[in-house]
Formats: structure tokens, C-alpha cells, sequence
């Protein structure tokens, strides 16, 4: 929660999370390029990496691409990576509140045996963008929202994004985020009657 309020996330919209680790098979370069297509229309977007860097693999050649990638487009305001503020790994109720949190989860995936957030996202209705692998169709056949990062680019993908972003229920989640947050409920309700 300390996050969340020093951060101002609930603030942003949308909020897309990754449950990835920083690896170079989770493609977060391509989830990046569609956020940054997306802030074009949603300037306070931000993207929530709650993974970390493998201490197993070398990876931190990837996190500099990544972190370059970054820089280059301008979203060094929109792009958050809890590790940097976690030290630990998340309690389960944790990671469920950060699907609660998200408008969308992004799970990219270059290959996977399972992928556990095609599991849990749905578990608190959070939509979720996968890549278009055997298993993910395995484990949910057409109800997934399937983006082929090697088919499309991050252009058409962030299209398909938007019409998600902007469907009732996701809007009424950011009226409700916005207007009814303890801090906004204070300031314009309760402050001016003091």
C-alpha cells in the first residue's frame, strides 16, 4: 500500500502489470514499445514490473537494453520496477492485490511450460495480453486476448489494447479508483468542512 500511495498509482491509467521475472524471453522490450504507443492517448500510463533480474542467469545485459529502451522513449515516469523498491519475495496476497490494482496484465512469453499468471489474472477478472503460444490455448482456448509480438507490432497491438482499455467496465474501474480514493474523498469533501 506504501507503494502504491508513494507512487501515486492509483492515480494512473492504466495500470498494466507484468508478473515476470527480467528475462529475455518474456519479451518486456515488446510490452514497452506498447506502453509507449499507448501513452500517446493515456499519458499517465503506467507499466509495473514485479519481477526481478535472475540471479541465476545473466540477465543484467538485458535489464540495461531494457533500461535504455526506456530512457529512449521517454518513460522513465511510466515504466515502475517494484524489485527496486522489494527486496523479498511478494506474499501471495500481495500479488493478488496487484492484479486487483492493474487494468491489464501483459505476459509475452517467447515460450513457457505452464504460465501461471494466465491463471491468476482471471481469478480477479484483470484482463491479460499473451503471446499467442500452445500452451496459453491449452489452458484457455479463445478467451485470452492473444498478441503474436512476431506477427504484429506494437502499434497494432496497442490498438487492440486501447479497445479493452476503453470497455465499461475498465472505465467504470477508473471512475471509481479516482473518485472515491480516501485521499480525493478528504480533500474535496471533508477538508472544506473543516
Amino acid at each position: 500500500d506504501k507503494i502504491v500511495q508513494s507512487n501515486n498509482i492509483y492515480n494512473k491509467f492504466p495500470i498494466i502489470l507484468s508478473p515476470v521475472n527480467l528475462l529475455r524471453r518474456k519479451r518486456i522490450e515488446f510490452a514497452i514499445d506498447i506502453v509507449a504507443q499507448l501513452k500517446k492517448d493515456y499519458p499517465d500510463i503506467i507499466y509495473v514490473i514485479s519481477g526481478k533480474t535472475s540471479k541465476h542467469r545473466k540477465t543484467n545485459d538485458y535489464k540495461a537494453e531494457i533500461m535504455d529502451q526506456i530512457k529512449q522513449l521517454g518513460l522513465e515516469k511510466n515504466v515502475l520496477f517494484l524489485s527496486t523498491l522489494i527486496d523479498r519475495s511478494f506474499k501471495i496476497t500481495e500479488l493478488h492485490d496487484l492484479y486487483v490494482l492493474a487494468d491489464a496484465v501483459f505476459y509475452f512469453s517467447r515460450h513457457e511450460n505452464f504460465g501461471i499468471p494466465i491463471i491468476e489474472a482471471p481469478l480477479t477478472k484483470t484482463p491479460i495480453f499473451t503471446s499467442d503460444l500452445d500452451v496459453f490455448h491449452e489452458i484457455a482456448g479463445p478467451l485470452l486476448n492473444y498478441i503474436d509480438p512476431d506477427k504484429m507490432d506494437a502499434k497494432e497491438a496497442s490498438a487492440q489494447v486501447k479497445k479493452t482499455l476503453e470497455s465499461d467496465l475498465i472505465q467504470l474501474n477508473r471512475n471509481v479508483r479516482k473518485t472515491y480514493d480516501l485521499t480525493t474523498i478528504l480533500k474535496t469533501h471533508l477538508i472544506p468542512l473543516l
